[in-house]
């Protein structure tokens, strides 16, 4: 199977002719599509967090860190403590790190 190709440009483009068929192509520059940046989400604070954690302050410490906003438990929480302040934080973006008497929640500045 032969083919005859004519390829025939034109102002803004091209007509390909292939058989006796014409394929007219325009050739234009795209639009630039504009996206808007996300707002960046505003950074968590201590008084964010103490506010979350409101029913909890007197068993805990909220400080500011190098690894973000890190709260510590004064003492021993007890299962349902430990297990809402856990939900809470992870609310926030935040884990809970197992390191002994180093044990802490920490939430990450962003």
């Amino acid at each position: 199977m032969s083919f005859s190709v004519k390829v025939t440009p034109t102002e803004n483009g091209a007509v390909i002719t292939v058989n006796g068929y014409d394929i007219s192509i325009t050739v234009k520059p795209a639009e630039a599509a504009v996206t808007p940046l996300p707002t960046p989400a505003p950074r968590i604070t201590v008084d964010d967090v103490k506010s979350k954690l409101a029913e909890h302050l007197g068993e805990l410490t909220i400080s500011e860190e190098i690894e973000g906003i890190v709260v510590r438990p004064v003492g021993y929480l007890g299962r349902e403590k430990f297990t809402s302040i856990a939900r809470i934080v992870r609310e926030l973006r935040g884990s809970y790190i197992s390191a002994g008497k180093e044990s802490r929640f920490a939430i990450p500045w962003e």
